[in-house]
């Protein structure tokens, strides 16, 4: 790890982003794997050097087959080695909550955190908190220990962050995005946030990234910004400690 500080910004290598979804072809993220490598060389530029790959499974936006996504991953992580040998990918997904989706457990774990027991789970934008909470509860009955994905999205946390501290309660994690931090999901939502981080209740700061261009996955910025307000030790946690539990488990 190596810290570079000026007055304007701190950089950092050795960054985690915990969610994106740079794999290509499975999802409504990289369309190929052209793509996936400029995602992930502009990932390694911005200091980032451990991803969990974390394609949907969700209805509409993802429904590949496990074996096409291992596939996808599998090219991918050759060229990765030989062109960055020094970043570390993992795979995992982004599932969206379903009264079903712990039924089958061996199935289930295909879709974990690089094979543990923690999974990201996501829910509809306009879902409401009870839904959440009943959710979450579901997915830690079923013996899995849930993340919640981008919590600060959810029109019932804009309104009210307070059930939050329910979910953590329950044992939950709670993932928000970079770029909803650094404001570019409206005044609202950064509101919001801002609640979540002042009252220490983030777990990970992920970027969530689609794109290289109006989604991208970068975290330098958002690392500096909450280095300034939360201090340096919030950052570390919340973008190299936290995650890199995600990915080290072996539950």
């Amino acid at each position: 790890m190596a810290f570079f500080n000026s007055s304007s910004k701190v950089e950092v290598i050795g960054l985690t982003d915990m969610h994106n979804h740079i794999l290509y072809g499975v999802d409504d993220g990289a369309d190929d794997l052209e793509t996936s490598i400029k995602m992930l060389k502009m990932a390694y530029d911005d200091g980032i050097r451990n991803m969990v790959l974390t394609p949907h499974y969700h209805p509409r936006r993802g429904m590949a087959h496990y074996s096409e996504i291992v596939k996808n991953f599998n090219d991918l992580f050759d060229v990765a080695q030989q062109m960055l040998p020094d970043m570390n990918l993992y795979l995992g997904r982004e599932i969206y909550f379903a009264s079903d989706i712990t039924q089958d457990r061996e199935k289930f774990y295909q879709k974990t955190m690089n094979g543990s027991s923690t999974a990201l789970i996501e829910f509809s934008s306009n879902v409401s908190c009870d839904k959440v909470r009943s959710g979450a509860l579901e997915v830690i009955m079923s013996g899995f220990h849930p993340v919640i994905a981008h919590i600060e999205r959810y029109v019932c946390t804009i309104k009210d962050y307070e059930y939050v501290y329910e979910l953590k309660d329950m044992g939950v994690d709670i993932q928000i995005n970079a770029d909803s931090l650094l404001g570019e999901n409206g005044s609202a939502v950064k509101r919001c946030v801002k609640k979540l981080m002042e009252d220490e209740l983030v777990d990970y700061i992920a970027s969530d990234a689609h794109d290289i261009k109006y989604r991208a996955p970068l975290l330098s910025k958002c690392y500096a910004l909450v280095s300034k307000k939360y201090g340096s030790d919030y950052a570390d946690k919340l973008m190299r400690y936290n995650p890199e539990e995600v990915f080290s488990r072996e539950d």
